[in-house]
């Protein structure tokens, strides 16, 4: 399973030298590591700021819980260099930043599930936040636009979705729709999920005109 987390879709095992076994990349466990992440920083926050609004413990868990964040954090960890992953996205520091991510949460889905809750949970602030991560010190940098809108969501009364589809022309793209109230705002083609999220909310904050610092 831990192989598996660090198992990347462009692993030769992957595409074809081994797919009478059934070796899966580590797609599965990221979906559910990114879960398990999310609830625990949650907690983490609760626990730490008893006397802080939704909207703050919204913003401090989107400021650690992020594609940047996640990609150092990986990278401090060593990730990439333990990884199953095709030779040439190796010289790639873009794509192994955003890979280094991926692979962070699905180590924490293998955790999950091998050992339960309470490890994976234990790792995730022992060994991610208390070590590397200053968490007050977050609150100085810049405000991610997905915690933004839903501060602007929250006050106004308002509500926002996402709406995922399979890009047509592409396999390996997603068009993520944004929702205000139901009414379609923008759509943006990425590979990553919440990068074209945080994409959309960013053309929705200069939309509302919002300011983008604390």
């Amino acid at each position: 399973m831990y192989k598996e987390a660090l198992r990347h879709s462009s692993s030769a095992e992957v595409n074809g030298l081994k797919s009478s076994n059934k070796v899966f990349d580590n797609e599965r466990l990221e979906f559910l590591g990114d879960a398990v992440l999310d609830a625990s920083i949650a907690h983490l926050l609760f626990l730490r700021f008893p006397y802080k609004d939704e909207g703050y413990l919204t913003e401090m868990r989107t400021r650690i819980v992020n594609r940047d964040q996640l990609g150092q954090l990986a990278s401090r960890l060593g990730l990439t260099d333990l990884m199953d992953i095709n030779a040439d996205l190796r010289c790639n520091r873009a794509a192994l930043k955003n890979i280094g991510g991926n692979a962070l949460e699905a180590l924490i889905g293998a955790l999950f599930v091998d050992k339960g809750y309470g490890v994976a949970d234990r790792f995730v602030r022992e060994r991610l936040v208390d070590q590397y991560l200053d968490v007050e010190k977050l609150m100085e940098t810049t405000v991610s636009h997905k915690a933004i809108l839903l501060k602007w969501v929250q006050k106004n009364k308002k509500t926002f979705e996402f709406v995922v589809s399979n890009d047509a022309e592409k396999a390996d793209l997603k068009n993520v729709t944004l929702l205000v109230d139901g009414v379609e705002w923008f759509t943006e083609r990425n590979a990553n999920r919440k990068k074209a999220e945080e994409l959309c909310c960013e053309k929705a904050v200069r939309k509302l005109n919002l300011p983008t610092s604390s």
